[in-house]
């Protein structure tokens, strides 16, 4: 056991957490493009005449895409994946309009994670949520 004398100063933890976090970036970037190339497999084999299935899997994935960005600085990919899963709930989906909203969302998505964009995105990531609210109000 540890005694007191010889365990880390608080500036000592918290820099190591920080590298942890730093390290774990990467492995969240190349995550989220894994994601966003599985939400664009789901959208290209979507049964239109039974959507359904497949926007369930659509959700789940955003769902998880929206709790993970900002653990890594990608709060606008979390602004993003909030944004569809809101809409995804509160919307019959099955509509071409509402299914062209989805699609929306996940072209946003890929276009974060092709540039890597993080934080909030700066004056792209609020033209980006403010069409988003345009689109699903």
């Amino acid at each position: 056991m540890a005694n007191l004398k010889s365990s880390p100063s608080y500036e000592e933890m918290i820099a190591q957490a920080e590298a942890a976090v730093a390290a774990l970036r990467d492995t969240y970037r190349e995550q989220l493009a894994a994601d966003v190339v599985a939400l664009g497999e789901i959208w290209d084999r979507l049964d239109l005449e039974n959507p359904d299935p497949g926007l369930q899997e659509v959700q789940s994935l955003a769902h998880n895409i929206k709790g993970q960005g900002g653990s890594f600085g990608y709060d606008l990919v979390t602004s993003i994946g909030a944004s569809l899963c809101d809409y995804m709930r509160r919307s019959r989906r099955a509509a071409p309009k509402e299914l062209e909203i989805v699609l929306a969302h996940i072209k946003l998505l890929k276009l974060v994670s092709d540039n890597d964009i993080s934080g909030a995105g700066g004056e792209t990531g609020e033209r980006i949520v403010g069409r988003l609210r345009a689109l699903t109000d």
